[in-house]
Formats: C-alpha cells, sequence, structure tokens
C-alpha cells in the first residue's frame, strides 16, 4: 500500500484506505478512547496517520484474534500502558548509565 502524505482524512477516505465501513468508524469512536479524530470548522471528522494506525489496530483485535469490541478495547490499554512502562524504563536506564559514568 502506497504511503499517503496527507495531515488529516476524511471518514471515507479512511474507510477505503482500512477497508471498512464509515458507520464503524464512528461506533468505534465511541468505544474506543484512543480514537479520537479531530473537527473541523463544518464538525467534520479528520484523521490523522496516528488515529488510521488504532483503527487498524482495532481491526486487527477484531478481525484476526477474534476479540470483541470490550475484549479490544482492554487490549489496546494493556498495549498503551507496557508501551508506557517501556518508554519509563528507557529513561530510567538512561540515567542510571549517566550516573555510572560520573563515577
Amino acid at each position: 500500500m502506497e504511503k499517503h502524505q496527507k495531515l488529516y482524512y476524511d471518514t471515507n477516505e479512511v474507510a477505503e484506505l482500512v477497508g471498512c465501513e464509515a458507520s464503524a468508524l464512528r461506533f468505534w469512536e465511541k468505544k474506543f478512547p484512543q480514537l479520537a479524530p479531530k473537527r473541523d470548522s463544518r464538525n467534520r471528522r479528520r484523521y490523522t496517520e496516528q488515529d488510521i494506525e488504532v483503527i487498524r489496530k482495532i481491526m486487527h483485535q477484531k478481525e484476526k484474534q477474534g476479540r470483541t469490541i470490550k475484549g479490544a478495547r482492554e487490549q489496546l490499554r494493556r498495549k498503551e500502558e507496557a508501551e508506557l512502562l517501556v518508554q519509563r524504563l528507557v529513561r530510567v536506564r538512561k540515567f542510571l548509565v549517566e550516573i555510572k559514568e560520573q563515577l
């Protein structure tokens, strides 16, 4: 799939990119706090690349992993928590290495 260079995509463009219905995107927006597209001045949804990545993760959880909405939401939450923990550990390690070098 070619990489798009737009900053924002409308609902129909995203639905076509990921292969789902626009109504599913609107539904998932209500169910997944990670999916929060911005709105323009005419109140239309504007999705970023990050939003599209979240949608792909949701679709993977539902279609490939066979999870329910609740299960997919929980799995995404756990992955976010794990990523935050890894980032903290990397910062702590860097700090400890700096201290070690100063000794």
